[in-house]
């Protein structure tokens, strides 16, 4: 049996590790997750820049189904590995154009299964 003090140091070794393993170099390219993140920053700005153009019903329906929408991007992102190129693309987008400019990179196969997950299908 370890004693405490013998414990901590494990303990300490491993959170260590774990923290350590997690660093991700800042050259990489981003992951699928900052791809969604960014679609949903794109699309409350779009909401906010347009006030005039949503009635609060429509703005209130529009931001539930941001995270579903988010999670079927990263998901065809993942599942179709989209390339390195067309990640930094959409998420150095400044807009919704921008974005849809880099969406424009993918493969057919890659638009099919995003539309699919958008669609609810797989």
């Amino acid at each position: 049996m370890l004693r405490t003090g013998s414990r901590l140091i494990v303990i300490g070794l491993g959170l260590g590790l774990a923290v350590g393993a997690c660093k991700r170099d800042p050259a990489a390219a981003p992951p699928c997750g900052a791809v969604g993140s960014k679609l949903l920053v794109i699309a409350r700005n779009n909401l906010d820049g347009g006030k005039a153009q949503h009635d609060d019903t429509t703005r209130r329906a529009v931001l539930a189904q941001l995270p579903a929408m988010r999670d079927a991007l990263v998901h065809a992102c993942e599942d179709t590995r989209w390339s390195e190129g067309v990640r930094r693309c959409m998420v150095a987008a400044v807009d919704h154009s921008a974005f849809e400019a880099c969406r424009a990179q993918l493969t057919d196969a890659q638009r099919q299964a995003l539309e699919r997950r958008g669609s609810g299908s797989r």
